[in-house]
């Protein structure tokens, strides 16, 4: 089997919770070499409890699979060093601190360039590196509110709401990854690494890319409207005999075959208020009043198998855990499982992509704290172990 496509890159992580260390997750998914660097008492995540699994946090276990585990006290010296020893081997850092903890570290970008000119250097922020914020704590929750992702969440009549998945996070180490990736190609011309800066404000505005192109062009301030859509109707959530499903109708042959095929009421296609889309998206609470008594005379089952007979996309509303149990996942064989440690074999999720001439790797458990302490200063940092006992001594670095 062919090695994964970023085999031979190495990377170091001093990423903490979740956007940085998921920028770890998905370059050690393709090959890469992670090392998660981490302080004496770890990732915050780690104690993120409960649920728990035998002591560890779900949480942890789920972000930090496929990397290798060092614990450093980088207010010793003696640890600074050997992270510059470090840096010296690897082609990647990814930090997610806030601005100038690295500096006074004594591990910032300047200093690593100085020791290797090929260091690829990636910071993750909350707004960036200048500015009136660029100094505060970015967290996803809070760059859903101030980008304007909540303003669009929510019923109409309700209240704004968060999503409920860390999707700013996890967007922003996909664009961190992905800028990684072309750094990484742009080096093969001259050898010279780049410092890469992401935020996740920036990262929250751009993810209402035709919300926010709509605001600019026109000048309006998008608002909430469910979970349906303002721009394509029917769409949203609706309620059967027994049930509720999610529908989403986006053109007009669709809508005319969903009248005639699915519910049966064909007179909905040829009536003036629905018989276009932009009718239905100005006419959507007559719409809705029409469709609220057939759906609701209809069984989940049936409306679902009829929808997806003819073409209409419409999903049942599954929990969690019916949807990691459902045949869809099965089929897209999405979970596996990993050896831990400590736990033995967890299961765990697969990428959702495949790549047929660099296969993904198969996944290796979270690390233990400093778990790989020693072998990764021995291979990597070159040190020998007398050394590395000196500093276990000193307290500079933990190994389990």
């Amino acid at each position: 089997m062919s090695a994964g496509a970023l085999a031979g890159v190495r990377v170091l992580e001093f990423g903490q919770v979740l956007a940085a260390p998921y920028i770890g997750l998905m370059l050690a998914d393709q090959g890469a070499e992670v090392i998660k660097i981490e302080s004496p008492t770890g990732d915050p995540s780690r104690g993120y409890m409960p649920p728990d699994v035998e002591g560890h946090s779900p949480y942890f276990l789920s972000m930090n699979r496929n990397k290798q585990g060092i614990a450093l006290d980088l207010k010793h010296p003696a640890a600074v060093e050997a992270v510059l020893a470090l840096v010296v081997k690897a082609d990647v850092v990814t930090e997610n601190f806030r601005i100038g903890v690295m500096e006074r570290l004594g591990v910032g970008y300047d200093v690593m360039k100085a020791v290797n000119p090929g260091i690829i250097y990636c910071a993750i922020s909350g707004y960036g590196r200048s500015g009136p914020y660029a100094d505060r704590a970015g967290y996803d929750p809070i760059a859903q509110a101030e980008s304007g992702l909540m303003s669009i969440s929510g019923e109409p009549d309700g209240e704004p709401t968060r999503v409920g998945a860390s999707v700013v996070d996890m967007v922003t180490g996909m664009f961190a990854a992905q800028s990684i990736t072309a750094a990484l190609y742009a080096r093969r011309e001259n050898g010279e690494g780049q410092r890469i800066d992401v935020n996740l404000f920036g990262t929250a505005l751009n993810m209402l890319v035709n919300f926010a192109g709509q605001s600019l062009l026109t000048g309006d301030d998008p608002t909430r409207f469910g979970s349906g859509s303002q721009a394509a109707q029917p769409s949203g959530v609706y309620k059967s005999k027994d049930g509720e499903f999610m529908l989403t109708i986006a053109a007009e042959a669709m809508y005319r075959r969903f009248c005639e095929q699915v519910i049966e009421h064909p007179e909905l296609a040829d009536d003036p208020r629905f018989a276009t889309n932009a009718g239905r998206v100005a006419n959507k609470s007559g719409l809705d009043a029409a469709l609220g008594p057939v759906f609701a005379a209809m069984d989940n089952h049936t409306i679902i198998e009829r929808m997806r007979a003819a073409g209409i996309p419409c999903g049942e509303i599954l929990g969690i855990r019916d949807a990691l149990a459902s045949p869809m996942t099965k089929a897209l064989d999405l979970i596996t499982t990993a050896p831990h440690t400590e736990l033995g074999d967890l299961k765990t999720l697969k990428p959702s992509y495949s790549m047929s001439g660099t296969p993904i790797r198969d996944p290796v458990g979270a690390p233990l704290i400093g778990e790989h302490t020693r072998e990764v200063l021995r291979e990597v940092a070159g040190y020998d172990d007398a050394r590395i006992d000196a500093m276990i001594a000193d307290g500079a670095v933990v190994a389990d």
